[in-house]
Formats: C-alpha cells, sequence, structure tokens
C-alpha cells in the first residue's frame, strides 16, 4: 500500500472517518468500497464525430470547401 494526500472539504472527510468507524474496515478499504460500487459513466450520446477512416489534410479542406460556402472580404 502507498500513503497518499488527497484533500477534501472537512466535512466530506469526517463523514468518511464516520463511515468507516461504523463498517469496522479502515478508512482506506472505505474509500476502495465507495470506488468500487459507483456505477460506470454513462458514454456520451451527443457531440464527437466518428468516421470510418482518417483522411488527409488534402480531403479535409476538400470536403470542407464542399459543405462550406466562399467567405469574401467586406
Amino acid at each position: 500500500m502507498t500513503s497518499t494526500t488527497i484533500k477534501v472539504p472537512k466535512a466530506t472527510r469526517d463523514r468518511l472517518h464516520r463511515l468507516a468507524a461504523a463498517d469496522g474496515p479502515a478508512l482506506a478499504q472505505e474509500i476502495d468500497k465507495l470506488v468500487d460500487e459507483r456505477p460506470p459513466r454513462p458514454k456520451p450520446t451527443i457531440g464527437g464525430f466518428r468516421s470510418g477512416g482518417s483522411l488527409t489534410a488534402e480531403e479535409i479542406d476538400a470536403r470542407l470547401a464542399v459543405t462550406t460556402p466562399e467567405v469574401t472580404g467586406r
């Protein structure tokens, strides 16, 4: 086991100590239990772009030229 300092608010630290004291295991074991019981984060459903393959810079420029209107000087 390694020793690590984690900065948390005093109220959170006190709650963790109370949980550890009530359940019997050491504070580190209580933190492990909390981390293990946390459900995994859901995958994002929006944003990002996935394509079937990578494009070269020239291919990206060509696709942007087709989909982006020409900007003229003011």
